[in-house]
């Protein structure tokens, strides 16, 4: 066995120790449940397999809700983004980072990382290799025995029984699959959210001539063409590396901004204050925080850029947003800001869209939720369509009921999509802040479960034999 695999395979058995060291308390407590399809219902339908999904499932198993189970459309293995859309070569996050690791130093990813490349491997890293990181999620997966179904994608979800459980109908590949569940997390990252699509001045480009930064593709397609990037964020630059690396002939990067934003204020609010308690913040202080941040912009890591700019080839056009997009027959033309530009190939790097609208999964709930526009109004000047879009959750997580009383069962749904970050924190679907935010999703989860069946629970109280000790007869008293 090699050092590496003896290494892990330590490493597991101390896993296993630790869970069982704080394993209290260990009584089942979850009521079972039939369905009306005559079987059992999940206590948490888990909807994403990456790396909040686990978190919340290990999380689950921790405070023994184990009737639930995990669905992910992705292949085994390639669930999120980091061997799919996802470009850079290591994760934004500081290597010290607080991950799934369910407060358990044996499942840190420094411990998993450790256990294979020694401390002074540790010591060498600057960042957390990006796909060194999908390698930790399938090792976490493995070790703690995580029920994943893949190959399911959630198609729709809607209250049955009185609102009291959710239908969930899938697409498998055996055809469609129906469970019924009595809560859910949607944790499916930030395409969750509302997904991405072409800007409509990039969708009358002939078939292959533009692509989305979300989209996986073979870099191959870059080899030989001059690619035009159309964002500021750090994908742009990835986009742009990746291409170069591939064999472009140039990549460019256009921001529409006059200037390439530099500041970064999230990394001052990765604070224990802030990552904990901004779900307890005023709604006016939350709303200006996250409109100050959309304005701010967000820039590339250093490291990101520093890479960019080294490579010849590259180019950052500022000040150029892409009002004209139109292919000449020979090239894809691209005017604005002033500026003319000539490529083969164009991306779009700007991100997601945030309208729960958007997903058909969440049908159901689009018009039931409340959404930020429901219960808050902005002081003048900082009226953003896109934020009052933004589901308005409870400090857990959930969703809440735009006309009270109207839909009770949305409150069963908790979210940590991309979305969630008005009412959550600006980072709460990160890595950062995954440490305060999974606990409570799962919190969320318990205390649905725990008024669902207090009925129940009040009746078991007051029938069962509680008797902790023995029968036992006092000593016969000696007489005065």
């Amino acid at each position: 066995m090699s050092s590496e695999m003896s290494g892990l395979a330590a490493l597991e058995r101390q896993v296993a120790r630790e869970l069982d060291l704080l394993a209290y308390p260990a009584a089942p407590w979850v009521a079972p449940m039939t369905g009306p399809d005559g079987l059992p219902v999940l206590d948490c339908a888990v909807i994403g397999a990456g790396q909040f999904g686990l978190a919340v499932g290990g999380l689950l198993m921790r405070e023994r809700v184990t009737n639930f189970q995990i669905f992910d459309s992705a292949l085994p293995g390639r669930e999120g983004p980091w061997v799919t859309f996802a470009r850079m070569a290591m994760l934004r996050t500081p290597k010290d980072l607080s991950g799934p690791e369910l407060g358990l130093p044996s499942l840190s990813f420094r411990a998993f990382w450790e256990a294979q490349h020694g401390a002074e491997g540790w010591a060498r890293m600057y960042r957390v290799p990006r796909t060194g990181w999908m390698d930790y999620l399938n090792w976490f997966r493995r070790v703690i025995a995580l029920p994943v179904s893949n190959g399911w994608r959630l198609t729709g979800m809607e209250p049955v029984a009185e609102g009291q459980l959710l239908r969930l109908t899938f697409a498998t590949p055996a055809g469609v699959a129906v469970r019924h569940a009595k809560t859910v997390v949607m944790a499916t990252g930030a395409a969750g959210g509302g997904g991405y699509t072409l800007a409509p001045v990039l969708r009358g480009l002939p078939a292959g001539r533009a692509l989305h930064a979300n989209d996986t593709f073979d870099p191959a397609c870059f080899a030989g063409q001059r690619v035009g990037v159309l964002g500021a964020g750090a994908a742009a630059f990835d986009v742009a590396i990746t291409a170069l690396q591939a064999g472009a002939i140039s990549a460019e990067v256009a921001c529409r901004r006059a200037e390439l934003p530099r500041d970064n204020p999230r990394r001052w609010m990765e604070n224990a204050g802030m990552l904990a308690h901004y779900v307890d913040l005023p709604d006016a202080t939350k709303w200006a925080y996250i409109h100050a941040l959309r304005q701010i912009g967000q820039p590339p890591p250093q490291p990101t850029f520093d890479t960019a700019m080294a490579l010849p080839d590259f180019r950052l056009a500022t000040g150029m947003p892409w009002d004209s997009v139109r292919w000449t027959g020979s090239e894809i033309l691209v005017e604005g800001g002033g500026q003319t530009r000539g490529y083969d190939l164009v991306v779009e790097a700007s991100g997601f869209q945030s309208d729960i609208a958007l997903r058909p999964e969440c049908a159901a709930l689009a018009p039931v939720i409340a959404r930020w526009s429901d219960r808050f109004t902005p002081p003048a000047g900082q009226q953003e369509a896109r934020m009052a879009r933004q589901p308005y959750l409870d400090r857990l997580g959930a969703f809440t009921e735009k006309d009270p009383g109207r839909a009770p069962w949305v409150t069963r749904v908790l979210t940590i999509t991309g979305n969630a970050g008005l009412s959550l924190g600006p980072i709460a679907s990160s890595i950062s802040a995954m440490k305060y935010v999974a606990p409570r999703l799962v919190e969320g989860v318990k205390r649905q479960l725990l008024l669902d069946q207090q009925a129940q629970d009040w009746a078991l109280f007051e029938t069962l034999d509680h008797a902790e000790l023995r029968p036992f007869t006092l000593p016969a008293q000696a007489a005065a």
